[in-house]
């Protein structure tokens, strides 16, 4: 009973911590805001969640897993590979945008979000090009894409797409996507991704 209750409570405090975070982004939230909303005393927090760091990081984290959840069903669907690979992409960009609102994106925090967070991001991408490697392994078996891709053509994929991600970072006012950055961030990704996916297909 005490572990179930112990369980609700941190469900209770990171959904708390997400909506603190979304409104007013990491560096404003304090964790006596966090601990007033979930009605629990500033050290009973800190016995969940040491620092705010750490608090920020389960976030983070709650929010990847639930990306990768709703890919993972993606696949399960009978598209083809190029549309998997397109639907991927737009949910990557959704979530980016999502991210940006919990303030982990600005031309200056993004790097020194990763590298506080390092292994938390390194894994996530690993999850990523598996997943972008899965849809690729499947349009090669189908013969929509050639065989013979190089092996990196998965992680290259992921690279590019988050390259043009950062290029439009420095435009963020307040760690917020503004609808104008999105559609042009969002024109010119299906634009690569049509170069990119086109680089696989068997003619």
């Amino acid at each position: 009973m005490s572990e179930q209750i112990s369980n609700e409570k941190v469900k209770a405090i990171l959904q708390a911590a997400r909506k603190r975070f979304a409104h007013y982004g990491f560096s404003k939230v304090t964790m006596d805001e966090i601990a007033g909303d979930v009605e629990l005393g500033k050290a009973s927090l800190y016995y969940y969640f040491p620092t705010k760091e750490e608090l920020f990081k389960s976030v983070i984290f709650q929010e990847q897993t639930e990306f990768i959840k709703r890919i993972e069903l993606l696949l399960q669907n009978s598209f083809t590979a190029t549309e998997k690979l397109n639907e991927y992409v737009e949910q990557r960009l959704m979530f980016s945008r999502e991210l940006s609102n919990l303030g982990t994106l600005s031309a200056h925090s993004v790097f020194d979000f990763k590298a506080v967070f390092r292994k938390l991001y390194d894994d996530f991408e690993l999850q990523e090009v598996n997943l972008i490697k899965n849809i690729i392994d499947e349009g090669k078996n189908t013969g929509e894409f050639i065989s013979d891709l190089p092996e990196e053509y998965p992680k290259v994929f992921l690279h590019v797409i988050h390259g043009l991600k950062l290029r439009f970072i420095r435009h963020l006012k307040e760690q917020l996507m503004e609808e104008e950055i999105y559609k042009e961030l969002e024109s010119e990704m299906k634009i690569v991704v049509v170069v990119l996916i086109n680089g696989m297909k068997n003619k």
